[in-house]
């Protein structure tokens, strides 16, 4: 429990810092909150890739929950995600908000799967 709480404190302060670099490059709410979920979505690729070769390890679960529950669960931020689509659907901007949507869950695979491949390498 201790791990995944550590993780997640790491996590959230990443995110924070990403977000605030990002901002400071003008590009919108929606676009931040895209690069660093499509990013967290990477590392979980590229974790779940080394799974199979650290089982062996008495600490690997301890670990993983380290890293994919504590912290990628914590970098990643669906819950603004869903936030911002409500936010849009609102405003009645439906076709924005199924682009945000559309785009924000095909570049997650997209990323899932490269950090994937090239985990495997």
């Amino acid at each position: 429990m201790l791990s995944v709480a550590f993780g997640a404190f790491l996590g959230v302060n990443a995110r924070y810092i990403i977000y605030k670099k990002l901002e400071n490059t003008n590009l919108s709410k929606n676009y931040i909150i895209l690069i660093i979920n499509t990013l967290s979505s990477f590392l979980l690729g590229f974790l779940f890739s080394f799974q199979e070769q650290i089982s062996f390890l008495s600490y690997s679960n301890k670990l993983g929950l380290f890293l994919s529950v504590g912290l990628l669960g914590s970098l990643s931020t669906f819950s603004t995600f869903i936030y911002h689509l409500y936010e849009l659907l609102i405003q009645v901007k439906f076709v924005k908000a199924l682009k945000l949507f559309t785009i924000s869950i095909a570049s997650a695979l997209l990323a899932f799967a490269i950090g994937l491949v090239l985990g495997y390498g």
